[in-house]
């Protein structure tokens, strides 16, 4: 009877060193995404407090929406991810043109550049323009 009470006694002590390590894995990986995911928002937030933007001029006739808009900020801002909204309704994909400091095949809206924007949408003037970018950041604006 003592052998047998020794060794139910070393399986359940292994039992719980092998599910301690098990808890403690999970616990370290759950920890390290927790970490990462802080790191990815920190940077995020940063990202939207460096970004700044500036409308030079626009107009809205009816069938279009043109913005020229300049990045004052100190980030870059990826062009092709802007989402654009006119009047509350969202015309992401009804963006015709799109370059930066002229070139269209530059998405990446450096500070101190100008990025012109045509969306096709039928809202006439004045209307009220709004642009977010991939970090959240948004630009409020009317053209006429």
């Amino acid at each position: 009877m003592g052998f047998s009470v020794a060794a139910a006694a070393a399986i359940l002590f292994a039992g719980g060193i092998v599910s301690f390590t098990i808890v403690m894995q999970a616990v370290d990986t759950a920890s390290e995404d927790v970490g990462d995911a802080r790191d990815l928002d920190n940077a995020r937030t940063q990202e939207r407090l460096d970004s700044r933007i500036f409308l030079v001029n626009g107009s809205a006739n009816g069938t279009a929406v043109d913005l020229n808009l300049t990045n004052n900020g100190s980030a870059v801002i990826h062009a092709g991810t802007l989402e654009v909204l006119v009047n509350g309704t969202l015309y992401t994909g009804n963006i015709t043109l799109r370059t930066v400091n002229g070139a269209a095949a530059n998405t990446l809206w450096a500070p101190g550049q100008t990025l012109h924007l045509v969306v096709a949408a039928p809202v006439g003037g004045p209307a009220t323009v709004k642009v977010v970018t991939d970090s959240g950041y948004a630009f409020f604006g009317t053209v006429s």
